[in-house]
């Protein structure tokens, strides 16, 4: 790849970022730094948003504990409500608040650049680094910005990889969950491992998809600050959804799952994915039905899992083991309705089919391979 635009004129600040930034191995490093503080930031943030939020929410309605149909239904909704606060506003929209900032001071323009080479190892040019850290806010525009710039071998290998980039709702998952009870080393390295299983699966990938990526010139912009209004109009653009959609998802998931456990439907439904749930992945039973609605949206997953479990506190139901277990199964599991959706249109039925199994072969693999080693470190029973 090659970039247009005219060097800075002296040794001033912008000159020595981009010396950092577009240098063959201190990008990388740069790179990596940007991101780990974009975490350390939004993992610092939403711990204290959350405490003055979601957590008073839930004491608040801890005491209504109904039996009728009815009162389950209106305690259903509330706590789809709850949770939806409880992921949006403590993480979901720190996090993209940060990507949105990141593109605007032109930032993520010279991540893309940088990283030309190591997605030339994956048949891809460096271009679509853009859509894939796009896929950190939603994997859903990401896909749709791959097949604008992209056709063929390149499309369709961007495409499934994006899948397992965490998009900001499996990343208020993973903030959520193993923010609070794995800590921030916890947090990075469930994301370090979606950038190994990434790179190893494009690898895999661009040898079983022949063809070749071609090159493309990516115009870097000026460095500039960003403006409030911008920030917080495109913070909007990108999550803006969640009135329209991921709110009536989560309030009907919690229903469904409410009504499910009122009248004893999703001991069946656990029982059918106790393969899956308790022998492969060394969970609860009762996180089967979360498992399976979060193909609706990962939000949902959260949600549902403090339902299944009988409360918010995770960590008095599963160890360490098992919260990371179900965390990792969760990051490379099968993408939401939404995601499918595009892929159909974007790569066609053949092609969107083969990524779900991809997905759902990856995050069986990974997940038990997490868990094993970790079960002997541990000392844990299997």
């Amino acid at each position: 790849m090659s970039r247009t635009g005219a060097p800075y004129v002296g040794h001033g600040w912008r000159f020595w970022l981009d010396e950092l930034f577009l240098h063959p191995r201190w990008g990388l490093i740069g790179s990596l730094a940007v991101f780990a503080a974009v975490l350390f930031v939004v993992f610092e943030v939403s711990t204290a948003i959350d405490s003055m939020t979601s957590a008073k929410l839930v004491d608040w309605a801890s005491g209504w504990q109904p039996t009728d149909t009815v009162g389950v239904i209106g305690r259903a909704v509330v706590d789809g409500l709850i949770g939806l606060v409880g992921i949006v506003v403590p993480y979901m929209i720190p996090l993209v608040l940060l990507l949105v900032a990141l593109e605007e001071t032109g930032i993520m323009q010279r991540i893309a650049f940088v990283v030309d080479r190591g997605f030339h190892h994956l048949g891809l040019h460096g271009a679509v680094a853009l859509p894939f850290l796009l896929g950190l806010g939603c994997n859903v525009p990401a896909i749709s910005a791959v097949s604008r710039t992209t056709s063929g071998r390149e499309r369709v290998i961007a495409s499934v990889l994006i899948t397992f980039v965490p998009c900001s709702a499996r990343s208020a998952v993973i903030l959520a969950i193993a923010g609070k009870y794995l800590g921030g080393l916890g947090v990075f390295g469930i994301f370090m491992l979606t950038v190994v299983v990434i790179s190893l699966g494009g690898q895999w990938l661009a040898r079983h998809l022949h063809g070749s990526a071609p090159g493309q010139v990516l115009e870097i912009p000026a460095y500039a600050l960003p403006k409030w209004r911008t920030l917080v109009g495109q913070t909007w653009a990108r999550t803006n959804d969640i009135l329209t959609i991921v709110t009536p998802l989560l309030v009907a998931g919690s229903v469904v799952l409410a009504l499910l456990t009122h009248v004893g439907a999703d001991k069946v439904i656990n029982t059918l994915l106790m393969p899956v749930t308790v022998w492969w992945l060394g969970l609860p039973i009762v996180l089967g039905v979360p498992i399976l609605f979060g193909v609706l949206r990962k939000e949902l997953s959260l949600l549902m899992i403090y339902q299944a479990l009988g409360g918010f506190d995770v960590g008095a139901q599963l160890n360490t083991v098992q919260i990371v277990t179900f965390l990792v199964f969760l990051t490379f599991y099968i993408p939401c309705v939404s995601t499918f959706a595009v892929m159909l249109k974007t790569i066609g039925r053949r092609n969107a089919l083969f990524s779900i199994t991809v997905s759902v072969g990856v995050a069986l693999v990974v997940a038990a391979a997490v868990r094993w080693p970790l079960t002997g470190v541990l000392k844990l029973p299997i």
